[in-house]
């Protein structure tokens, strides 16, 4: 019995977030391909975007990503930092269609990978099942199946992180650049992940 690779769907007009530097503030999206990122194409040949759904997922997903909460004896962050963060608010147009690497059996029965894998800073085992997400057609014209996927956050585990081909840009658009300091989110986020806001030093 063959396992079916099952589809998550997010619908026009849902709001989905990503964290940028104020620098790109009204600038396109950028979809990198230099395959330095987990599900980046290894052949650098399509760009990817990254999401959250929420901007917890976002900021551990980018801004956080590389901090080390176990060794640290405090979880902090400079006040100019924070204020050099903008949260980039992405509005679904048309209906996104990911593949659910999410879902039960999918790592292991379709893709044959295990958690340490899927985890793992070698991206070797994720960015290959980009490559495979990305050939997937079927229907009668043989388009895509998949504008991208959606994956565990290994950061904010157990939510879960997209990863949007640039085949789909034209379904998405950037409604609003928000500071993240502004972010109606942000002092909650703080608060729940017991955060500090390091102030700037003096002159």
């Amino acid at each position: 019995m063959s396992i079916e690779l099952p589809t998550f769907r997010i619908d026009a007009g849902q709001l989905l977030q990503h964290v940028s530097r104020i620098t790109y503030r009204g600038s396109p999206l950028y979809y990198g391909r230099d395959g330095t990122n987990r599900y980046d194409d290894p052949a650098k040949t399509y760009g990817v975007l990254y999401l959250g759904r929420d901007l917890p997922t976002a900021l551990m997903e980018s801004m956080f990503h590389k901090h080390q909460w176990l060794a640290a004896t405090k979880r902090s962050v400079a006040l100019k930092e924070v204020r050099s963060r903008l949260v980039r608010a992405v509005g679904v147009d048309e209906e996104l269609r990911l593949a659910d690497l999410t879902a039960p059996n999918v790592m292991a029965g379709y893709f044959g990978l295990n958690l340490e894998q899927l985890s793992s800073r070698n991206y070797t085992h994720t960015q290959g099942v980009s490559a495979r997400v990305h050939k997937l057609s079927g229907g009668d014209d043989d388009a895509p199946l998949f504008d991208g996927v959606l994956y565990p956050s290994r950061n904010n585990y157990p939510s879960a992180s997209i990863a949007l081909f640039d085949r789909a840009r034209e379904k998405i658009r950037v409604s609003a650049d928000i500071e993240l300091v502004d972010h109606v989110d942000w002092p909650e986020f703080v608060a729940d992940y017991q955060i500090g806001v390091e102030p700037d030093p003096g002159p």
